[in-house]
């Protein structure tokens, strides 16, 4: 019994083929990949960059104030609220404050919501919200008790409940 075997040869068309598959797959994906970045969060946090850059110092003498006030602000959730609570230093509830904030998530501005909050005495503050599992940020702005403007950003993670 003998066998012949065949030989199949490389040809320039085999060549190309893989050539076409192989660039194919990529520009797939880089397609596929930019279309999902460009579809989703625009990753901005401010309009110009340029322009935001021109404030910095500014912004950073307002920091240093704020941490001299010595101010402890401690932030609890539940599903449909977000409660703020306020010492200053020598640990004594401040109630004089309006607040309101920003309540978002951290890849997305779809579910973005503006925060007002109420007083509940004891220096404590909550504002209706709706939150569901992820993580979340709520940027708070207050006034008041002889501060023109207390701004902190806080981030969390909300469970999925099981």
């Amino acid at each position: 019994m003998t066998r012949a075997a065949t030989e199949r040869q490389l040809t320039g068309w085999h060549v190309l083929a893989m050539l076409v598959a192989f660039f194919g797959v990529i520009l797939g994906v880089n397609l596929t990949l930019a279309y999902f970045a460009n579809s989703t969060w625009s990753g901005l946090v401010v309009a110009n960059g340029y322009v935001a850059s021109q404030s910095f110092d500014e912004d950073l003498a307002r920091a240093r104030a704020q941490e001299a006030l010595g101010w402890t602000v401690a932030v609890s959730f539940e599903r449909d609220s977000i409660k703020l609570s306020f010492t200053d230093a020598q640990g004594s509830a401040i109630d004089r404050l309006a607040i309101t904030g920003k309540l978002e998530r951290t890849v997305t501005d779809k579910q973005d919501q503006a925060l007002t909050f109420a007083s509940l005495g004891g220096g404590a503050y909550a504002a209706p919200a709706t939150l569901s599992a992820g993580v979340w940020e709520v940027e708070v702005d207050a006034r008041g008790d002889g501060v023109p403007n207390y701004r902190k950003t806080f981030r969390f993670f909300v469970q999925d409940p099981q």
